[in-house]
């Protein structure tokens, strides 16, 4: 995941949050297990919140609906 990293920069706790979700959802039974689909949600993980935008109370349930959209096996 780190070589998703766009320009600007993170704060430990900040990646350590983005980690956290990324192995969460892709850890999920439905979530599609191949790297392409770990990749494609990483990049949309980095480009969707940059440095100091994540906020999990208030994100988590968004990025998991996305997911089950765009990466669940069915």
């Amino acid at each position: 995941m780190d070589r998703f990293l766009p320009k600007g920069s993170f704060e430990p706790d900040e990646l350590t949050a983005l980690k956290k979700l990324f192995d969460e959802v892709t850890g999920q039974a439905w979530f599609e297990q191949t790297a392409d689909a770990k990749k494609a949600f990483a990049k949309y993980l980095f480009n969707t919140f940059p440095a100091a935008t994540y906020n999990a109370e208030i994100h988590r349930s968004i990025v998991e609906a996305a997911a089950r959209k765009f990466y669940c096996v069915t």
